[in-house]
């Protein structure tokens, strides 16, 4: 089983480094242009001998570039919530800076506890990684080649879930805007086969 994981491209919360999990951000001009390099490098990797389903985050920045993704594979693209970036909940559209005047004793109980800690209306990482790998949990079932496309904190969660590895191992991995990555999942082992970085979508902050 072939999974190629895709993080949407360049989004106003990203250009505005804010956090911005649940809130529908749409691109930025750059990540427009960005997703045309992503149809290159999705063109390069997808076998034309198999059939994808197409998975999609509804936040519209994963939508547009997803729409694209549903003309190259000839599929209907299948909106799934549990795709949805973390819900920062009071943190969200809001900069780092900002939360360390706003909120800076919860900040730092996040900070010292960042996988349990829940976030005041929002989510801890641990609550989005069992949603997360309930999504991996349905597609290993379906055993079927697929495409994802979601955002950067999420698909860092799918790697985890895929490869069974400790949530702890999160903060190990790099995923940039309109990053392609290639998992080949068989018998119940994974492994990443391929990552692709666009050259210049190096932003990860504030998904």
């Amino acid at each position: 089983m072939k999974i190629l994981l895709v993080r949407h491209t360049e989004s106003e919360g990203n250009m505005k480094k804010v956090y911005a999990g649940s809130t529908d951000y749409v691109l930025t001009v750059l990540g427009e242009q960005q997703i045309v390099e992503v149809m290159m490098k999705l063109l390069h990797i997808i076998s034309p001998t198999s059939t994808y389903s197409l998975y999609s985050s509804p936040l519209q920045r994963c939508t547009k570039l997803a729409e694209e993704i549903e003309r190259l594979l000839q599929t209907t693209k299948i909106i799934d919530s549990r795709l949805s970036e973390t819900n920062f909940g009071i943190f969200e559209d809001k900069t780092y800076e900002e939360l360390t005047r706003m909120y800076p004793d919860i900040l730092e109980s996040w900070i010292q506890d960042s996988i349990h800690f829940q976030i005041p209306n929002g989510e801890s990482l641990k609550i989005c990684f069992d949603r997360v790998s309930s999504f991996c949990k349905d597609l290993i079932n379906r055993n079927e080649d697929a495409v994802i496309v979601s955002h950067g904190g999420i698909i860092k969660l799918i790697i985890l879930a895929l490869l069974d590895l400790d949530l702890k191992e999160f903060w190990k991995f790099y995923t940039s805007n309109g990053c392609v990555i290639e998992i080949i999942y068989n018998d119940g082992f994974g492994y990443i086969k391929n990552i692709s970085q666009l050259e210049y979508g190096d932003e990860e902050f504030g998904d």
